[in-house]
């Protein structure tokens, strides 16, 4: 056995044991959560419950996310300590570079990758903002600022502010920019990154370059987007300025809580007060939390919301599985940061209790589903009609996830899918159900009880039947961003909340010291090393040598996450992982910041703000990439918002 095979034998071992050992589940931690390994659930996740203690590294991230870490002020005894710890840490690296025949020259190799790759890029600028060059010049701008930062090339610079000036050229007099081919000036997106993304890369090349005229796009911006906001407070999903239809689907006259309309929006406003000062950028959103409270849907104990509003707060419709009904993704992917955000904001613990009951809710539901019989269910489902290149494991309950459906029923009496703008329930549909809402039913879909009969008997599966497993709340949402603000909460209210989003702006020499000792620890990690290592000649490779284009960017938007989903990115522990690049980024990341090669100023680079990168799982506080946009306009702390102050 020559060399190469024989490292890559050990290398696949080391792989292999590594995924045993990190799908070790947990059966239960003292005084802490337990996990039922027979379903594959956590028995309890109520807000009485949430706990970290004996959690693993896995375990903790995946239900709440990245963490935020602070370092104090150290004692003399303690500075020496460390200082003696980073002297032993940077011996190891050293000598595992150097010595170590698996690692030689690591660390050389994979950054040598990075910037062949990044210079081979370089001057592979599209000529125009226009179809698939969109996302091209966004995230290509995104990787060559942050390549500047960390490498200090000021060739990275120009490249990403070429990109930009490409993205700045296409901007609208009105400050919008292009939505489409097909649709002119007359009509502006709001939803789907079209404008948000754009501003934040505005603001990026002003803070590397200080060139005005990235502010001021950044401000136009800003300024079409107050004036479209709402008198409620809130955002729709798309406006025209004469009135025209644009064909597409999406509230004009109301709010939506879809696919970061609103959101979005809030983010810039409050960008845009931090930069000018100037309260007419956030004058409404006291306005937009009481619309979030008087547009909750339910009855009893159910709370949630559905994805589009009219603007009186009453519900409608959008797309044809965008209903009127209560949505668990509302809730994720727009009411729930909007909720902490705001209680960031004000304080007002109403904010918190609301958030708390939709919680309860949602937990209420994933209960009932957890429940034997009922997974049961599901697993005989997946067994005879998954599709082979689905994975059998029973942790995947065939991509759906208990407690996860489409939408409830308003009296919270059933749940389910929602296609052809009807709810295709999971339970046997009573007689009541039918009288209340039949226009919201689905009839002819049989419950999922009856669904497992039909897979025990080896029938085929009914109509839609792909659609309907690939449930979008099951598979595009994680409530790591709610599960951690409430966990913050329970242990030390909004004071401990506040604590978790904000970081510093600029190390002071203890804080620098210990970043580094972690970095250190970081890029020694054996698990950290493999998944970096650059095995250019394995078929399947993917780390940055194999990269076609700057995909690799939106990766990092689903780092934590339930594994199964289209989150769980950081999980991927068999080679050859999707995420070898990020691996490989923070790897010398790592290895520059344990040396000191990254400054205490570039290592801190402030609070999480109103997350706009991994906004439902959070990135690492010291994530290579990190919350790069609010990152824009460091600050410590970004809820110092005066909401009702004059």
């Amino acid at each position: 056995m020559n060399y190469s095979m024989f490292s890559r034998s050990v290398y696949a071992l080391i792989i292999l044991i590594f995924f045993v050992f990190s799908n070790t589940v947990s059966r239960a931690n003292e005084n802490g959560l337990f996990y039922d390994q027979k379903i594959g659930q956590y028995k309890d996740l109520s807000y009485d419950a949430l706990s970290e203690k004996g959690l693993t590294w896995k375990e903790r991230v995946q239900l709440f996310g990245g963490e935020t870490v602070h370092y104090e002020t150290l004692t003399d005894r303690q500075r020496l300590d460390k200082q003696e710890e980073l002297k032993e840490l940077l011996l190891a690296i050293k000598i595992r570079e150097t010595s170590n025949w698996a690692d030689l020259g690591l660390a050389d190799r994979v950054e040598a990758e990075i910037l062949n790759w990044l210079n081979g890029k370089i001057k592979d600028v599209p000529k125009e903002y226009a179809e698939a060059d969109i996302y091209a010049l966004r995230a290509g701008a995104v990787i060559y600022f942050r390549a500047y930062e960390i490498f200090g090339d000021k060739n990275y610079l120009e490249a990403g502010l070429n990109r930009a000036d490409v993205i700045l050229k296409a901007q609208w007099d009105k400050g919008h920019w292009p939505w489409g081919t097909r649709l002119g000036e007359n009509f502006v997106r709001i939803q789907d990154g079209f404008n948000n993304e754009p501003f934040w890369i505005m603001l990026y090349a002003y803070k590397l370059s200080g060139n005005k005229k990235y502010y001021e796009s950044a401000k136009r911006c800003a300024e079409v987007l107050l004036s479209l906001q709402r008198n409620n407070g809130g955002w729709p999903d798309q406006w025209s300025f004469n009135g025209r239809s644009s064909g597409h689907s999406g509230v004009i006259n109301g709010v939506s809580f879809n696919d970061n309309a609103t959101n979005s929006c809030v983010q810039m406003m409050v960008a845009m007060f931090h930069m000018t000062g100037d309260k007419k950028y956030i004058a409404r959103l006291t306005l937009l939390g009481e619309f979030v409270e008087k547009s909750k849907m339910g009855e009893g104990d159910v709370t949630g919301w559905c994805e589009q509003y009219n603007d009186d707060g009453s519900p409608t419709r959008a797309r044809q599985y965008e209903i009127e009904l209560p949505y668990p993704r509302a809730l994720t992917r727009g009411v729930g940061p909007l909720l902490v955000w705001l209680y960031l904001m004000d304080g007002n613990e109403k904010h918190m209790n609301l958030l708390k009951r939709a919680y309860a809710w949602h937990e209420y539901v994933r209960k009932e589903e957890i429940k034997p019989e009922v997974v049961e269910q599901w697993r005989e489902m997946s067994r005879k009609w998954s599709p082979s290149h689905h994975s059998m494991s029973q942790n995947y309950l065939m991509e759906y996830r208990p407690g996860w459906p489409d939408a409830y029923l308003p009296d919270g009496s059933n749940w389910g899918r929602v296609l052809s703008f009807r709810l295709m329930l999971w339970n046997p549909v009573t007689h009541e159900q039918k009288e209340k809402y039949d226009r919201f039913i689905d009839q002819s879909w049989p419950p999922v009880e009856r669904l497992a009969v039909m897979a025990s008997a080896n029938q085929p599966p009914p109509r839609d039947y792909n659609m309907y497993v690939h449930c979008h709340s099951s598979i595009g949402n994680s409530l790591s961003e709610i599960r951690r603000a409430l966990l913050e909460h329970k242990q030390g209210g909004r004071t401990g909340m506040l604590k978790y989003y904000s970081n510093p702006t600029k190390y002071a020499s203890d804080q620098y010291l210990q970043a580094r000792v972690d970095a250190a620890k970081r890029a020694l990690n054996l698990r950290n090393r493999r998944m970096a290592y650059p095995f250019k000649a394995n078929p399947g490779y993917t780390g940055m040598a194999a990269m076609k284009d700057f995909n690799f960017l939106g990766s990092k938007s689903r780092w934590y996450g339930k594994v199964g989903t289209k989150w769980g990115a950081a999980f991927q522990n068999i080679y050859p992982s999707s995420n070898v690049t990020w691996y490989q980024w923070q790897f010398i990341y790592d290895m520059k910041l344990a040396h000191g090669e990254i400054d205490s100023d570039s290592a801190a680079r402030g609070g999480r703000g109103f997350e706009t990168v991994a906004s439902q799982t959070h990135l690492d506080s010291w994530d290579v990439l990190g919350e790069w946009g609010m990152a824009t306009i460091e600050m410590e702390n970004y809820f110092n918002v005066p909401l009702n102050k004059n």
